[in-house]
């Protein structure tokens, strides 16, 4: 009964049915508290479906004593070193994080990456994510060269774990590549998208939108290298392949265009910058209107 109203709980939410699915995992929750007591990992999972769905409605103040007690269950009935108790870290760790609380978010990813290192080796894709979670918040705190080897240490067990094109890992090169941009390390930056690109190629196809996101993240850092040429090629590639994705209306196609602009504008070329200017202020009209 706890399991079904869980699942229906979910499918809820993901529907667009928020409060519904909040009644829902309430009544989860209720349920299994009578069915295992108040102290049962499957409580646990209760209470951290619904804190799931308040974080995603940014009710922090309502999901973290969910968390916490969730966090307790599981330690009383699973112990310290357990991987579920990692994840109940990694979810408080992250509200912290997504609230500017840097400090408590870092202990808390700690403690989950050494639970998660122990309980099921270092080499597990596990501990690659919670590495990430270590490699964003030091990103966000402006920390970049704590963050390096996170990601790096994420990219090796990614690598191992699932080969040299699997899409985790093609992110993973992204956004590496993407914080060596932000340094103007424009020439460590390259090989990684290009190694990002050609997973998305491989993975989805040349024409899908993720391709496009690799295309122009690749194009940024030929610009601050100068490259203009490799950089109007592959900027040019993912307008054609958004357009063909969402038609030549749609206001991802305006920012594209904009961008293309500002990248004309940028190398002299004013009578082309503005032609792409016109077709971005042409779309945007067309949505207010």
């Amino acid at each position: 009964m706890w399991e079904d109203l869980n699942k229906q709980a979910v499918a809820l939410f993901q529907s667009g049915k928020y409060q519904e699915a909040m009644d829902t995992a309430k009544q989860a929750l209720q349920e299994a508290e009578k069915d295992f007591g108040p102290d049962d990992p499957r409580v646990a999972r209760c209470l951290n479906n619904l804190a799931e769905m308040y974080r995603a409605k940014v009710r922090y103040a309502d999901a973290e004593p969910l968390w916490k007690r969730a966090l307790e269950i599981r330690i009383k009935a699973l112990g310290q070193n357990h991987p579920d108790v990692a994840t109940s870290l990694n979810n408080l760790a992250g509200a912290f994080f997504e609230q500017g609380k840097f400090a408590a978010a870092d202990e808390l990813f700690k403690k989950a990456t050494a639970i998660l290192e122990k309980a099921l080796g270092p080499k597990h894709p596990d501990v690659a994510t919670s590495l990430l979670n270590l490699a964003a918040l030091n990103r966000a705190m402006g920390r970049l060269p704590a963050a390096k080897p996170y990601y790096e240490r994420a990219i090796t067990i990614q690598e191992e774990a699932f080969g040299p094109d699997n899409q985790e890992l093609g992110e993973t090169l992204n956004n590496l590549a993407g914080m060596y941009e932000s340094q103007n390390r424009f020439r460590d930056a390259e090989p990684l998208y290009r190694r990002s690109l050609a997973i998305a190629e491989k993975a989805f196809g040349p024409f899908h939108p993720h391709v496009a996101s690799s295309l122009n993240n690749l194009a940024s850092t030929l610009v601050g290298m100068g490259n203009y040429e490799e950089a109007e090629t592959l900027m040019k590639r993912a307008q054609d392949i958004l357009e063909k994705n969402f038609g030549t209306d749609h206001p991802m196609i305006a920012t594209g265009l904009e961008n293309l602009a500002e990248f004309y504008g940028g190398i002299g070329k004013p009578e082309e910058a503005k032609a792409f200017r016109d077709r971005a202020d042409k779309i945007h009209a067309g949505v207010r209107a």
